[in-house]
């Protein structure tokens, strides 16, 4: 965890919705009481499914303004595998997402380690998307499962946050549209990255709940190589979930993988 604060912020503080200025003293009051009924039972679910909670979540600096009550966590997933790590999202379901904030000209302050330290933006209101009917929040968390603590999968969450909440992509009627969504050249470090498959978690994994504000779903992005990105063009996302999980590797992400495809396209090279 040391290593990971040096890349992000942490808090133990839960930041809950602000007045907006049309709220009275009993509107925020009944809002503070929904989100924390809301985190507590998010927090219920991945005690029960996952594993336990982290004192400190992860904070993204730059969302600071515009995700103030969510992060990161990189969970000791027991309750699904033994030795298994989850990295998840934890706050895309809050009470005051989809966001009616964005945040333009932003500027990160390095030191000599190429540590954050500092980040600067400017926050504007715009219009609040329109999440998925009964949804909590845009409707999901999203999952990344390795079987090792590394910081690789991190990267790939922050460029879901970004995606999700400063540019509304809408990864999950993505997903329910066309039964998955892949996506090529994710940052996974510097210099590196990755082509992913984001789909709904499959049992035995834990796949959704209810909580007080909607459904929240489970999504989770693993790891794809190249000749799977081509084979998914022409088979489909769903397909391509089934062949992992005939092959073994399921929705666990695995740098190094060979590829599933590569007996029927013996042209496709190992995983990157």
């Amino acid at each position: 965890m040391d290593k990971l604060k040096s890349f992000f912020g942490t808090s133990s503080v839960k930041h809950k919705p602000r007045l907006d200025g049309t709220q009275s003293a009993t509107s925020q009051e009944q809002l503070d009481d929904l989100w924390q009924q809301v985190y507590s039972a998010r927090e219920k679910f991945y005690i029960d499914h996952i594993g336990e909670i982290p004192s400190d979540i992860l904070k993204i600096g730059h969302m600071f303004g515009v995700w103030p009550g969510g992060g990161l966590f990189v969970i000791a997933a027991n309750k699904i595998e033994t030795g298994c790590w989850a990295y998840s999202t934890f706050g895309f379901t809050n009470i005051d997402m989809p966001t009616s904030t964005k945040v333009s000209k932003v500027s990160v302050e390095t030191d000599d380690l190429g540590r954050t330290i500092q980040t600067a933006g400017r926050l504007e209101a715009k219009n609040r998307t329109i999440a998925p009917s009964g949804a909590a929040g845009y409707g999901y968390e999203l999952l990344v499962l390795a079987r090792e603590n590394e910081q690789w999968p991190l990267w790939i969450l922050q460029w879901a946050a970004n995606a999700e909440i400063l540019n509304d992509a809408g990864i999950l009627e993505r997903v329910n549209k066309y039964g998955g969504l892949t996506i090529d050249g994710v940052r996974s470090g510097e210099n590196k990255s990755v082509n992913l498959l984001i789909a709904k978690a499959r049992e035995p994994l834990p796949t959704a709940t209810a909580l007080p504000n909607g459904k929240m779903e489970l999504l989770i992005a693993t790891v794809i190589t190249e000749a799977e990105m081509r084979w998914s063009i022409e088979h489909g996302c769903e397909a391509l979930l089934d062949l992992l999980i005939k092959s073994g590797a399921g929705q666990f992400s695995l740098l190094d993988r060979v590829s599933t495809v590569q007996h029927e396209h013996p042209q496709g090279a190992v995983g990157k």
